[in-house]
């Protein structure tokens, strides 16, 4: 039981729980009569049960651990991390996902404890600069786009 109360196994507790509730909510969404490969829920809930297969796997390995798992270094760091990815989402429908990616990519890094200027502007540009060519060019699956012009 003692090994349930750890920190890592809550959090990947609180993931699986997430997941499952995720997965369900795709069943209460009803479409035309499409073959099962055709429906628009078929690749999320295959993405679904690969987050809860997976999360079960780690929460297997986690309880099998005979070490202690370290306690959260910063509960004021975790708390702003969670008010910063909840702006972050409420944001990109509104100014495109480029510029708040970047914004969000720059103070997660900071808030991780990565503050090599070079590093911080290379990984906060390049990572959302290569997600839209992706999405945008190569997949024509288009991401929300900025107010201020098409490209971001």
């Amino acid at each position: 039981m003692q090994k349930l109360l750890n920190e890592q196994a809550m959090v990947l507790m609180g993931l699986f729980l997430i997941g499952s509730g995720l997965y369900a909510s795709t069943f209460a969404q009803s479409f035309s009569n499409v073959a099962t490969a055709q429906s628009p829920v078929f690749f999320p809930r295959t993405i679904l049960m690969l987050w809860m297969g997976l999360t079960l796997i780690a929460l297997v390995q986690a309880m099998h651990q005979n070490e202690a798992s370290a306690p959260v270094a910063s509960l004021g760091r975790v708390a702003l991390l969670l008010v910063t990815s909840v702006v972050y989402t409420n944001v990109i429908g509104h100014e495109g996902f480029f510029l708040p990616s970047v914004v969000f990519a720059a103070m997660s890094l900071h808030l991780f404890g990565i503050r090599n200027p070079i590093v911080v502007a290379l990984y906060a540009v390049v990572v959302p600069g290569a997600l839209v060519l992706l999405f945008n060019h190569m997949l024509s699956m288009p991401l929300p786009v900025s107010r201020f012009t098409h490209l971001f």
